[in-house]
């Protein structure tokens, strides 16, 4: 499918919201009408309920009949039993698209399957209305304000993301966007009885604003048009796919969530690895991978120094790394005995990893080490480790000064870097921690949240691109 083909989908001129609820400003139905105001649509918005009225200064119709101008795309809450009515009055009015955010058509078994789903794919493609969903959130793309919520970020970035599911679809953005990700366009696409995953795939394959294609997978429409679709984008941008209904729990729940075939999963992991696709296994190990790949620059090997504090963080660091291929090679006496001229013996210990529980509230002394480490011809990057909830208060404070001076200086090291704070669950240590992660994310350095995210993360990128040509070793956005 060309690029223009959607284009409409992503910025339509009009935009009709219709089952929006009148009398309850909290309703779930309110989420559009929320998300299009606070991000200031572009085009034109009308709401549509038998019951008239005004909401937000909006006049509210009783029909898509009773607007006399033209309405590009419709966002539905209407019950399953009225779609197929709506979808003869969108054709009726010219309308182009509904997204039907309503679930009760395939997930609920086969009666919604055969029955109401297909009578409504039928419809559309005999009036010519495309139907994102059922069953799903629909589309956010920033650029035209369009969103299915208030708090999503309100910049683009160059990833896209597919999603069966709208709750996955929201998670992913919320899990990055703190971490300073962010999207060109993100579709929920839920049932996909009429546009699926692979109109979606070739869309964003072929746009210019998306560099990293992530996905959310529970069953695909046509086997062989998503293989194709893979097969040409993945020589071009850099594929992230996440596969759910993998185990037969999950295939079972897949069946009551969108109604889709799940398939085998030993064919999904061929197929990943046939085609050069990244394949992550849960929602966090997509957000750690999406960070890693917009903001690490490519290590030119798997070789990783260590830097942080504490000596049993620094054993289990080491631990998940290498037990990931990432290899975490022993401190030369040469730069043990350098860095021991101005640092105490006592407290430090310099082996890789390296602990400077002595020097951390150091900024020159620790500067220092991460210069010296990082021109280290034995290693190829660099990840920071620090728990803060181990940190006394005053340390805390110290270090929320010294932050920015460190990461000043960090940006001039002649390695890759990367940095993971464990957050923690007590209310103050976790609103200090979120002070440190928006330091280093305003640096555009990748955050992680675990020892073995990082190192799972880490290892995924390397391994896509070592399977790449080294002429292709270019970051994607």
């Amino acid at each position: 499918m060309s690029h223009q083909a959607l284009d409409f989908l992503f910025a339509p001129r009009s935009i009709a919201l219709v089952g929006i609820t009148i009398s309850k400003p909290d309703h779930w139905t309110r989420t559009f009408l929320d998300s299009l105001l606070k991000f200031r649509f572009k085009g034109q918005i009308y709401l549509v309920n038998p019951r008239g009225g005004e909401i937000h200064g909006l006049k509210v119709y009783k029909s898509l009949d009773d607007i006399s101008d033209e309405v590009d795309y419709v966002i539905s809450t209407v019950p399953a039993q009225a779609a197929l009515k709506l979808v003869e009055e969108c054709a009726g009015k010219g309308v182009r698209a509904v997204h039907f955010c309503t679930a009760g058509f395939s997930e609920t078994g086969e009666e919604g399957r055969e029955g109401l789903e297909a009578e409504l794919a039928e419809l559309s493609r005999r009036k010519g209305v495309r139907i994102i969903g059922p069953n799903c959130m629909g589309i956010y793309c920033p650029d035209s304000g369009l969103s299915f919520s208030k708090d999503f970020p309100k910049e683009s970035g160059s990833v896209g993301f597919i999603s069966q599911s709208g709750g996955n679809a929201a998670d992913l953005v919320r899990l990055v966007m703190w971490r300073g990700v962010r999207f060109s366009k993100v579709v929920s696409y839920g049932n996909a009885c009429d546009l699926n995953e692979s109109d979606f795939l070739e869309y964003l394959g072929s746009d210019p604003y998306t560099k990293i294609v992530a996905l959310y997978i529970e069953g695909v429409k046509d086997g062989r048009r998503f293989r194709q679709a893979l097969t040409k984008i993945a020589g071009e941008k850099v594929i992230i796919l996440l596969k759910g209904g993998t185990t037969a729990g999950g295939a079972r729940a897949v069946a009551g969530h969108t109604g889709a075939l799940a398939g085998n999963d030993a064919i999904w992991d061929a197929l990943c690895k046939q085609l050069r696709v990244i394949r992550v296994h849960s929602i966090d190990q997509l957000a750690d991978t999406l960070v890693t790949l917009s903001f690490m620059d490519i290590p030119r090997g798997r070789n990783v120094a260590l830097i942080g504090v504490g000596g049993g963080a620094s054993v289990l660091i080491a631990d998940e790394f290498e037990k990931r291929g990432l290899n975490v090679p022993p401190l030369p006496q040469t730069i043990r005995s350098y860095i021991q001229e101005f640092t105490p013996i006592a407290g430090n210990i310099l082996r890789n990893p390296i602990d400077c529980l002595e020097t951390i509230t150091e900024t020159k002394s620790l500067v220092r080490i991460l210069d010296i480490v990082s021109s280290w011809s034995e290693i190829d990057f660099l990840v920071g480790f620090l728990r803060p909830s181990q940190a006394s208060p005053s340390l805390r404070g110290v270090m929320v000064q010294m932050v920015e001076r460190m990461l000043r200086k960090s940006k001039a090291v002649s390695k890759p870097m990367g940095v993971v704070l464990e957050p923690s669950i007590l209310p103050k240590e976790a609103k200090e921690v979120f002070s440190f992660i928006q330091e280093f994310v305003s640096f555009k350095l990748p955050v992680y949240f675990s020892f073995s995210g990082a190192a799972d993360a880490l290892n995924l990128v390397l391994n896509y691109y070592e399977s790449l040509d080294n002429k292709l070793r270019t970051k994607p956005c």
